[in-house]
């Protein structure tokens, strides 16, 4: 190679680092460490905080999706969102080690300030509002489908649960009278009876803003969770995920119990023009995988020696086989009374001049009691009642303090980087939601549009082609500033390893203040320390292995090409949502009991 030549690229790559290191440690300066947690996540506990991310809530609502819907749509839309969203999480994190001074992940940056340093401050900003849209919405959801859960909770121990109406107003029911308590500022439900009778029982809370109690006892537990870092967590996190997948096999076990009319079976496209709708399938879908935003932040407090590859791929790959096993088989066995997310109704519903009843989950089902589940003898037992109705009590709990507070605590350590105050970080993380929340809880069909519009917007956005996007731009910058060394940290390199971080790090400072090049030695120095206590390898991590041979430009063209696939989807999605809403009836008296 020509000197000269070499010289540049050298100098080239130099001031890539100093840009890097410079960028991480104004970012870094100004902010206490119990701001943020330490790098303590290890696999069990970071698979375990992901796959609560990915599930949540949503869950015991997939099956209704599949029977509206049918079994091809949603089978392939899972599996390739599945794909496409654990490459952008492992590009996005890729994207995050290639900022010089965060090798191995060794310094601290939140999602929009790796947005910021590879698009500047216009696409800092518009990432800050992508992912405000898009992580509020998951909590405002998440928020509403856990208060309506409790309040049946609530409604099934005490037999009611009560309420206080802000807005009072008459709702009639299907045939025009006047329904009793909608016109009360203060009434008690037994949500768990609502349409266990025939004509439907109506819901008077439908349409009103109503601050009920599970709304309370919901807000009760995860406001707390929310003051907390993300590694203090990690003990609610594990016990969470546990006691969840004990309920979803108590779920599984139930619907392969039930006895539908005409079989079990499924159709391959639902073409019924009141029931069948794809509408909902791609918004669905993408609230669900809607985790990638939260990456950088478990990133930055994961073990050193903990593969980001490994696990993303297991956790990911683990809720895609949650999703079938949950979703197909209880579409198969309650088919005919599952609300459909776009259409707002179901087969029996349809067929039903007095207005059937229709429900919005597998949690609804199971505590209904409703002969048209034909899961009588699971209820004929009362060892097998019990399990099954602990298993729906308990599932909107651990939801709650396994998902909610995670986006809020995204929310914070985002806000916090850049500059806000703890305390207007966290009203608008943890608190903000609750507020946004209220007055849709209980309106109709407000649940399912609200998820596939944020959804096709701000998740694609956010969780797909912004990584894409910067993925692009960092395989660019490498060109541009030269490809700077790397190295996989193992017991018999530590002492080269700090070697060349000391030269690295000197170099890049020479011309900044003493204590601004103490502060990065000290770095260097406490990293090889716990690598040399921990005694483990750490793995370089890459989305796309450098020995698969994958050219910077085929890396360039395949992310391009999935910015236009997702862009392509996410506006077919938007089209497909609005012409179904227009053709759907929303009814006041029919929310909440389904």
């Amino acid at each position: 190679m020509d000197p000269g030549t070499s010289a540049i690229q050298h100098g080239s790559t130099r001031r890539g680092v100093l840009r890097g290191e410079s960028f991480i440690l104004s970012h870094e300066q100004g902010h206490a460490d119990y701001e943020f947690g330490g790098k303590t996540i290890g696999l069990f506990a970071g698979v375990a905080l992901l796959i609560n991310n990915i599930t949540g809530p949503g869950v015991p609502g997939i099956p209704n999706m599949f029977a509206e819907a049918g079994w091809v749509s949603p089978t392939f839309f899972f599996i390739l969102i599945w794909l496409m969203s654990t490459v952008s999480a492992t590009m996005y994190a890729e994207a995050m080690r290639r900022i010089p001074g965060n090798e191995h992940f060794r310094g601290r940056l939140e999602y929009t300030s790796i947005v910021d340093y590879y698009f500047g401050r216009w696409g800092y900003l518009a990432a800050q509002i992508g992912l405000n849209g898009a992580l509020q919405s998951l909590n405002i959801i998440s928020v509403i489908q856990s208060a309506q859960v409790m309040d049946q909770a609530i409604a099934a121990v005490a037999h009611r649960s009560c309420g206080f109406n802000i807005s009072p107003f008459r709702t009639d029911n299907v045939n025009g009278t006047l329904i009793a308590h909608s016109t009360d500022a203060w009434s008690c439900l037994d949500l768990d009876q609502l349409g266990a009778s025939t004509p439907y029982t109506p819901n008077p809370w439908g349409c009103h803003v109503v601050i009920t109690a599970g709304y309370v006892m919901t807000l009760a537990m995860a406001i707390p969770c929310g003051i907390f870092n993300l590694d203090d967590n990690m003990i609610v996190q594990v016990v969470a995920f546990i006691l969840t997948l004990m309920c979803w096999l108590v779920w599984i076990g139930a619907a392969f119990i039930a006895n539908p009319p005409g079989g079990w079976h499924l159709d391959a496209v639902n073409t019924n023009p009141v029931t069948g709708s794809q509408a909902g399938v791609l918004g669905t879908i993408l609230f669900n995988f809607g985790f990638v935003t939260t990456v950088p932040s478990w990133v930055n407090e994961k073990k050193p020696s903990v593969s980001v590859n490994k696990t993303l791929w297991l956790s990911t790959f683990l809720c895609n086989v949650i999703f079938f096993v949950i979703g197909i088989p209880g579409a198969m066995a309650f088919r005919d009374i599952l609300q459909g997310p776009a259409t707002n109704t179901c087969l029996q519903g349809a067929n039903d001049d007095d207005g059937g009843q229709c429900y919005n989950g597998l949690m609804s089902v199971y505590t209904s009691n409703d002969p048209n589940a034909h899961i009588d003898k699971l209820f004929n037992s009362k060892a097998t009642s019990f399990i099954l109705q602990l298993s729906v009590y308990l599932f909107p709990i651990v939801a709650i303090v396994s998902s909610i507070p995670v986006f809020s605590i995204v929310i914070k350590y985002n806000c916090v980087e850049n500059g806000w105050s703890r305390k207007s970080a966290f009203l608008w993380g943890v608190v903000f939601p609750w507020v946004a929340a209220l007055p849709l809880l209980y309106q109709p069909n407000a649940l399912s549009q609200f998820i596939n519009f944020s959804s096709l917007f701000f998740v694609s956005f956010t969780d797909f082609v912004v990584p894409w996007t910067l993925y692009i731009m960092m395989v660019r910058a490498e060109g541009r500033w030269g490809r700077r060394p790397t190295q996989v940290y193992d017991s018999t390199k530590l002492n080269s390893v700090a070697e060349e971080e000391e030269e690295d790090d000197g170099t890049a400072f020479s011309n900044d203040s003493p204590s601004r090049r103490s502060r990065a030695g000290s770095s260097a120095n406490e990293e090889t320390s716990l690598l040399r206590r921990k005694n483990n390898a750490v793995l370089e991590h890459f989305a796309i292995p450098p020995s698969w041979g994958v050219s910077s430009q085929s890396k360039i063209y395949v992310s391009a090409f999935l910015v236009l696939l997702m862009t392509g989807l996410s506006i077919g999605g938007v089209v497909l949502t609005i012409q179904q809403s227009l053709t759907t009836t929303w009814v006041c008296w029919s929310v909440g009991g389904s």
